[in-house]
């Protein structure tokens, strides 16, 4: 290993060890709680809410719809899934030296 190759391990290692510990101190640290919020807050008129379930489009062109966006979905995975597959057989190249 070369000795700038050392030298940047080392002070990469050294940045993680130190903002680990700031993490881990800051982490460790109590928060300070500001005092309004001692006080509970006061109450305010809420209107009443609907307990029925939202309307859902259940014909069969939402159902389609749904179907086809799926299908798209599951053609662009297959897309990525062939390509990782082909990348993951690529073969070593030897390169030559000019």
């Amino acid at each position: 290993m070369s000795t700038n190759t050392k030298i940047v391990t080392w002070v990469v290692v050294a940045v993680v060890v130190v903002g680990g510990g700031i993490w881990w101190w800051m982490s460790m640290s109590p928060t300070a709680v500001s005092p309004t919020y001692n006080n509970p807050p006061a109450p305010t008129a809420q209107t009443p809410t609907s307990t029925q379930n939202p309307t859902t489009d259940n014909s069969n062109a939402a159902v389609q719809a749904n179907l086809a966006s799926i299908d798209s979905q599951m053609s662009g995975f297959s897309s990525d899934n062939t390509s990782i597959n082909q990348g993951m057989s690529d073969q070593p190249v030897t390169q030559s030296q000019l």
